[in-house]
């Protein structure tokens, strides 16, 4: 792991480095292509506008930041370069049981259009890992990792240990649930972070298939037998 690897805030007018890193991360799967998330002027900038506004919707109830970025500074020209980024939903006041329904945004894919059955092709993908986060999180304080992406060349230098740590850190601060549903590689990562897998989460796009495990670090000390679905 680098000494020179900071984790800090997003900010705004750190999008487009972002939309670099997590468009190198996830532009090549097909669903997020269909709904948008690609890299042309438009595509851009509608992935940029939803994202900020997942942000801002985020800081009207906490003021934990949601958008993180890993900065690597250069140790001799001390030039800063933003090479990993996550999304930390925190809801760690229950202002209503589904209030982790807020990290839904930014998947809802409610922006697509209905022509040719775009939009519910799109959330029939998505719609069992929403489903398991109600069955987990349902009135629960919680937090809700998204979107976590490292720039390719800097791959395996601990930027995403770093970013998930992060967050990790801030649930044990608050005494809250982590969780996530996560990739086959980035698996291995959240494993080492004290995540467990709880279900496995099915998806379909054009004949293929698979499963992105759901994934929890519970609260230290929150007893076993209340370590199981929040809604039967």
């Amino acid at each position: 792991m680098s000494k020179n690897l900071t984790i800090e805030a997003a900010r705004e007018e750190d999008i487009e480095r972002i939309l670099d890193i997590l468009l190198a991360s996830f532009g090549h799967m097909p669903v997020e292509v269909a709904v948008g998330n690609v890299d042309t002027l438009e595509g851009r900038r509608a992935t940029g506008e939803r994202h900020i506004r997942a942000w801002r919707k985020h800081a009207e109830q906490t003021d934990i930041p949601c958008a993180i970025k890993c900065v690597h500074t250069h140790p001799i020209t001390r030039q800063q370069t933003i090479v990993g980024f996550c999304e930390w939903f925190i809801y760690d006041n229950l202002a209503t049981p589904d209030a982790h329904e807020g990290a839904d945004a930014v998947v809802s894919a409610d922006w697509v259009q209905e022509e040719g059955g775009q939009r519910e092709k799109a959330q029939a993908f998505f719609r069992p890992t929403l489903e398991a986060r109600k069955r987990w999180l349902h009135g629960r304080r919680c937090a809700v990792l998204l979107y976590m992406g490292v720039d390719p060349a800097w791959r395996r230098r601990g930027a995403a240990t770093m970013c998930v740590q992060w967050g990790v850190d801030k649930c044990k601060e608050l005494g809250i649930i982590a969780y996530l549903e996560a990739t086959e590689e980035g698996q291995k990562v959240y494993t080492k972070c004290g995540f467990e897998e709880v279900e496995k989460c099915a998806w379909k796009w054009d004949g293929d298939g698979g499963f992105f495990p759901a994934m929890i670090r519970w609260p230290s000390g929150m007893p076993v037998e209340d370590r199981g679905p929040a809604i039967s």
